[in-house]
């Protein structure tokens, strides 16, 4: 990973920069800049400060040589004359924080709802002429693959009645990316196809270019929130040497491209109206899909979310999550049974009700496997004003119960009883609410991602590199807080104190 010294000098250098030019833009004193520039002092913590200087750059990089270049370093293909600074900056900060990896490409991306644009660009490609029905055209390298994206989205939105869009994508978007209207101007004609009543299936691409894999995903995450995707991959190997993209609108059009390696000017790229191309196509890609396995579900409905949530945790293996309340595993039986008799709402009771069900299991699990339990501790204050929700990721039903001094004191002992009980489970307490997210990720391959703030969903992820990812991100911060040893009497002391607060 480059050192955020390297990261500085490389933007100063391109921007010609001078030190005291960026210290007049941070309120600071130009040694600030020489000391951040020879690495013997880091940033400041304060946000603030990288956003500005983040904004600062992007400002001073309108030049196509300098989007190249930043292109390059940052090795992003979606760096280009024509993305607007805003976004450039956002690019930059995120750079200057540190590397983008799938996790927190994930976890940033799950905090945006999908946005359609206010007006819709201008085609950049002249309108086609009638479609002859059974025609194919061929069309050479990136422009060319753009402009057949466009032909095919033309297609989509011409249709009166909704359909099933079948995708495999092969290679990593680049061709797309680096024009930054267009791939804007596809991505929300996507999300209006998809309001329309259109689902799209995808066959993700290989990770072997974790960079252009994580590009490639930004791109897509809005369309897996809009909750109208079906997506899954191959669970084997695959060369690198012939890529290849198919677009398949059933009974409308066929994309087809191919490629050698990344590709670039050697694309070629085939659209077609011909029935039996289309026919030829689509039966190719239910063969396809046979061999693939699920990647990732979006659930929007509350029995969908109830249903993934009890599955993870019956799963076998090590499991760690952080979420913003106290987890519903380690409510104590007699608290569930009690949650379950006095909720009003039927989908309450049954929730409560199954989680009774499942303890011993959950115990028993305990005996064998990890369980990593970080949540975020209400104050007394919060506490006392009867607003702690129970079971919170579910907040799709009305009627959610709330804690009160006497039963979240309850909980909290409960989980001392488990702390004391079984090594292996640990509780981490959290001071600060996760932004915008609870993450669950269960080691034998299964990971819940939810979004905390309307629009709610949950995304159910089960492609092995993405789970673990997610499991890799949890760990460290787990790490960086500390349970064990000295840390785990700690934890036992805090939660004492505010049993003690709430008079319990």
């Amino acid at each position: 990973m480059m050192p955020f010294a390297e990261k500085l000098s490389f933007l100063m250098h391109i921007t010609k920069t001078r030190n005291k030019e960026l210290a007049e833009e941070l309120s600071v004193d130009p040694s600030m800049i020489s000391l951040m520039r020879t690495g013997k002092r880091k940033p400041s913590k304060n946000p603030v400060q990288i956003q500005r200087m983040a904004f600062f750059f992007a400002k001073r990089c309108p030049a196509a040589f300098q989007r190249q270049a930043l292109s390059e370093m940052l090795d992003q293909a979606a760096i280009s004359p024509n993305m607007p600074v805003e976004a450039l900056a956002a690019n930059l900060e995120k750079w200057l924080h540190g590397e983008e990896n799938i996790a927190e490409t994930l976890l940033s991306g799950i905090q945006s709802p999908p946005v359609k644009m206010a007006q819709p660009m201008a085609a950049p490609f002249p309108a086609p002429e009638d479609t002859v029905s059974g025609q194919t055209l061929f069309f050479y390298g990136e422009e060319g693959r753009r402009e057949v994206m466009t032909l095919v989205m033309q297609e989509i939105l011409a249709m009166e009645t909704p359909t099933s869009v079948l995708t495999v994508v092969d290679d990593n978007l680049e061709w797309l990316l680096s024009d930054y209207l267009l791939s804007k101007r596809i991505q929300s004609q996507m999300l209006d196809a998809i309001e329309r009543g259109f689902t799209f299936y995808q066959i993700m691409p290989p990770m072997n270019f974790i960079n252009r894999y994580t590009e490639s995903l930004q791109f897509w995450l809005p369309i897996y929130a809009a909750g109208k995707a079906k997506v899954y991959y191959y669970p084997r190997l695959r060369g690198n040497l012939y890529r290849h993209s198919i677009i398949v609108v059933p009974k409308r059009c066929v994309q087809y491209a191919s490629s050698v390696g990344l590709g670039s000017t050697s694309d070629i790229t085939m659209f077609s109206t011909d029935p039996r191309l289309i026919d030829a196509f689509e039966q190719q890609f239910q063969e396809h899909i046979a061999l693939c396995r699920p990647a990732l579900n979006v659930h929007r409905d509350a029995q969908e979310v109830i249903s993934s949530f009890l599955e993870f945790f019956t799963r076998q293996g090590d499991t760690i999550q952080a979420v913003n309340f106290l987890s519903t595993n380690s409510i104590p039986r007699a608290l569930l049974a009690q949650f379950a008799q006095e909720s009003s709402n039927p989908s309450w009771q049954q929730v409560f009700q199954k989680y009774l069900n499942e303890q011993p299991c959950f115990e028993n699990r305990l005996r064998h496997e990890p369980y990593i339990d970080m949540c975020r501790l209400a104050t007394a204050e919060e506490v006392r004003s009867g607003k702690v929700p129970v079971g919170a990721p579910i907040q799709w039903e009305n009627g959610q119960p709330c804690y009160t001094p006497e039963t979240y004191c309850l909980h909290l002992k409960n989980i001392l009883r488990l702390m004391n009980t079984y090594p292996n489970y640990t509780f981490l307490p959290l001071h600060e609410k996760e932004p915008g997210y609870e993450l669950f990720v269960n080691e034998s391959g299964m990971a819940l991602l939810v979004r905390a703030s309307a629009p709610l969903f949950v995304l159910e992820m089960r492609r092995p590199h993405m789970v673990l990812a997610l499991q890799e991100h949890l760990m460290r911060k787990a790490d960086a807080i500390g349970y064990e040893g000295a840390s785990r009497e700690r934890i036992r002391m805090e939660l004492r104190a505010l049993i003690q607060k709430l008079g319990g």
